[in-house]
């Protein structure tokens, strides 16, 4: 068992990882700790279960062939007993697997090798739609009306939205405080798929916030690294409709 380090970054996601090889555990977890997530490595569910009442994990990254308890039996039981996200990462690729995984309470299932990054974003995700929200200040709040098309700031300021600002305010607006992948988002601009150097997504997003320049409030969509853009709770007025291609 590795204690978790400190990182430059505040961290705020508490993640352990449960796998009995040392070659992938330890990349791993130095990985998401230069990535200001606080990580706790373990090698078995008994290790799990010996660290669950102090650690208290927000997500809990899970293995299946273990020694000992394997993990699917702990997710049975872990779901009565914790709140934490559950995501198995095993080098399993059978379909029985990943139903047995995800219909005994797992939130998402990764087959291993797998990419680092592709781990870390959907911790974050996975965190961001577990994480509990304070109240919403109704004096910070801002709202999106699909009906006329328009994005207003808490001051009052009412943009109307071009076509690729609408769909992609759309997409921000169905999942508030989760990350959108930048391959979902460049739907907004009829593409199928980011490029490495295709930056037309980045100036979409430069184009709306300068559409707010005379608020006094900094319209609150953020870049996550490694996934694409965020939105904090927005209130919707009317129902959401379909993203119009371009």
């Amino acid at each position: 068992m590795t204690t978790p380090s400190p990182t430059s970054c505040d961290p705020t996601i508490k993640v352990i990882l449960v796998d009995d090889e040392e070659d992938f555990r330890d990349p791993v977890a130095r990985f998401l700790r230069k990535r200001g997530i606080t990580v706790l490595d373990v090698g078995s569910v008994e290790d799990l279960t010996a660290a669950l009442p102090t650690f208290q994990p927000d997500i809990i990254v899970l293995d299946i062939n273990l020694p000992g308890e394997n993990g699917l039996d702990a997710v049975e039981r872990l779901r009565g007993t914790s709140t934490a996200g559950i995501i198995m990462a095993t080098a399993r690729r059978g379909v029985d697997d990943r139903i047995q995984g995800l219909s005994l309470g797992a939130d998402s299932y990764l087959e291993k090798p797998l990419d680092v990054r592709e781990l870390e974003a959907v911790i974050r995700s996975l965190w961001g739609r577990l994480a509990p929200r304070a109240p919403s200040d109704p004096d910070t709040v801002w709202q999106f009306s699909p009906e006329d098309w328009t994005l207003t700031a808490p001051d009052g300021l009412s943009v109307r939205l071009s076509t690729a600002e609408y769909n992609m305010v759309t997409l921000l607006a169905r999942e508030p405080g989760v990350a959108v992948s930048r391959d979902i988002l460049f739907q907004a601009l009829g593409k199928t798929a980011s490029g490495p150097e295709d930056r037309s997504l980045d100036v979409l997003v430069s184009r709306l916030r300068h559409k707010f320049t005379a608020s006094e409030h900094t319209l609150p969509l953020k870049a996550v690294r490694w996934v694409g853009y965020v939105l904090p709770e927005i209130q919707v007025r009317g129902a959401l409709k379909d993203i119009f291609v371009p």
